[in-house]
């Protein structure tokens, strides 16, 4: 549960920078749609081929404990997530300096 938690905190986050910022990432709603979706597939892939491998795997109990495939709710999210959370947060920062 942790793992969401943060994942949460980190789009609360990125939400509040965006509008307090006005930070404007996509051009339209087309792109909104677009580039979160290719840092999912990216993501996905990259993550099944490490966990397939045996690099890396999801147990413990930070999870909520729902997977899709090889991976977890939360890592999927993340894939999403993380990226918003670090180009609001460049922006942002970009912005001010």
């Amino acid at each position: 549960m942790e793992y969401l938690i943060i994942l949460i905190v980190l789009l609360l986050i990125s939400i509040f920078l965006e509008h307090k910022f006005h930070i404007h990432l996509y051009k339209s709603r087309k792109e909104r749609i677009l580039i979160p979706l290719i840092f999912l597939v990216v993501g996905t892939i990259w993550d099944s081929l490490a966990i397939w491998r045996g690099h890396w795997s999801f147990n413990g109990p930070g999870l909520i404990g729902i997977k899709i495939g090889f991976m977890p709710l939360e890592e999927y999210l993340f894939a999403i997530i993380v990226p918003y959370f670090i180009l609001t947060t460049y922006r942002a920062l970009k912005r001010e300096i």
